[in-house]
């Protein structure tokens, strides 16, 4: 299978170096190219594996000035060359075994594909069809739109979870609901599907996100964040209250 034509460009839209009319062509494209989607979010995870990497393994003092010393004579540079690669080679590791820990189960392919919606999410100038933080507003907009009703939570005034708006989105070909919330500095994506059998914990094998996932009243229900979990379940203990029957 052909890559998609736009491939080239996920690095610099990920790094900021578009302008900014082609970078909102690419957040236009993203939304509905899961092949593009996909590279920005294993972009977006090798960054952060960088940083990780750069942050937990350093070369001890004595390495440094091992280096040091040797670098002065210029017979023995293949030794700069050697401490170098293998300075390289343990970030390399890292970023691999970052990468291989953060990877969501391949038995959930429905988990996968909604952290997908949610790096779009992120990326999106536009991240909502309806921006309003009044649930009055938002629960009516999908109504004719899904075969299923659910509650958004009624907030308090003091809450620490703004609610921004939400949008369709589909997973294993089923519509349903993605309902985005503010907390502090972070964003939650909680989707909300018709229940079916799912294999497999939701909240397994990923590092880079917190998902919680639960069924309750013929539904099945996602949250998907980078904020702590203390959060991810606060707010789900409000879904489940607001929509118990």
């Amino acid at each position: 299978m052909t890559n998609c034509e736009w491939r080239e460009k996920i690095g610099l839209y990920v790094d900021g170096e578009l302008e900014a009319r082609e970078e909102q062509t690419v957040a236009d494209h993203l939304q509905g190219c899961a092949e593009c989607s996909s590279a920005a979010l294993e972009q977006q995870a090798l960054k952060k594996a960088v940083r990780v990497a750069g942050k937990r393994f350093t070369a001890p003092p004595e390495l440094y000035a091992s280096v040091h010393r040797q670098m002065q004579p210029k017979k023995n540079t293949g030794l700069w060359l050697k401490a170098s690669a293998l300075a390289a080679s343990a970030v390399l590791l890292a970023i691999v075994a970052f990468g291989w820990i953060s990877r969501p189960s391949a038995s959930n392919a429905t988990v996968a594909q909604l952290i997908d919606q949610h790096v779009i999410m992120l990326a999106s100038v536009n991240p909502v069809d309806v921006i309003s933080s009044d649930k009055h507003t938002v629960k009516p907009w999908f109504q004719g739109k899904l075969p299923f009703t659910f509650n958004p939570p009624e907030l308090a005034k003091d809450s620490p979870f703004t609610l921004i708006g939400g949008k369709l989105v589909y997973a294993q070909h089923a519509p349903g609901a993605e309902l985005v919330y503010q907390v502090r500095q972070h964003k939650i994506s909680v989707f909300i599907f018709q229940a079916r059998d799912v294999h497999g914990d939701p909240a397994a094998g990923n590092q880079t996100f917190v998902v919680n996932g639960w069924q309750q009243g013929g539904l099945q229900y996602y949250i998907v964040t980078d904020a702590s979990r203390e959060d991810a379940d606060r707010l789900r203990e409000l879904l489940q209250d607001a929509n118990r029957s």
